[in-house]
């Protein structure tokens, strides 16, 4: 769905993890985002900032067939929401009964804004978040790739996009953009995320259960 796509080398996602598992979290965490502007020929994060997050009514409606073995919910993509401005992007203010709706009909309907539907480049890990646990915490990742959002809008320097949302989503059909369910979302608290020519734009985010 995103034409013109650059898959980073997997020494490089190696790299970008190995600088991300030297961050420490905030104490407690539930659940948390991470947004970074990665070297393309390098892998280098030149710029990271983190957020939480809300999950939506439909996050629920996810874990519940998961739970019950329906494993075609899995979480399979991040979303990155751009809008192409010289100036700083208007955030939305997320409800938790919103769901994937907003991406494939309101985004479709704004000039100059458009998500990246990515999947995931490397599996979700599962790790312990302590000793009391043999593996509660799931952590996601993915990097963008691509010169176009779902819905035809230019991501590229050249047009001043700017990442200032994302999400994660359940790829009941993974070539169906329209059957995505609505995991995780995040905005507040964080600095819009410029595209730079040579850098791609990476998120992971990060659950655990207590």
């Amino acid at each position: 769905m995103n034409k013109g796509r650059v898959i980073m080398q997997p020494e490089l996602i190696e790299t970008v993890q190995a600088q991300l598992d030297v961050v420490e979290l905030p104490k407690n965490c539930q659940t948390w985002w991470r947004i970074m502007l990665i070297e393309e020929a390098t892998g280098i994060i030149k710029k990271m900032v983190a957020q939480p997050n809300i999950i939506p009514c439909q996050g629920a409606d996810i874990l519940a067939k998961l739970i019950a073995g329906d494993l075609d919910w899995k979480v399979g993509a991040m979303f990155f929401e751009f809008e192409n401005t010289a100036g700083a992007p208007t955030i939305p203010s997320p409800q938790r009964d919103e769901d994937i709706s907003y991406y494939i009909n309101d985004l479709k309907l704004e000039a100059n804004k458009d998500y990246m539907r990515i999947p995931l480049v490397v599996p979700p890990a599962i790790t312990a978040s302590s000793s009391d646990y043999d593996g509660n915490q799931a952590t996601f990742f993915a990097i963008t790739s691509g010169v176009a959002g779902i819905h035809g809008k230019t991501f590229d320097q050249s047009v001043n996009s700017k990442v200032y949302g994302v999400a994660l989503a359940s790829t009941p059909d993974v070539t169906e953009y329209t059957q995505d369910k609505l995991f995780s979302r995040s905005y507040s608290g964080f600095d819009p995320v410029p595209k730079e020519d040579g850098h791609a734009i990476g998120a992971q985010y990060l659950i655990r259960f207590r």
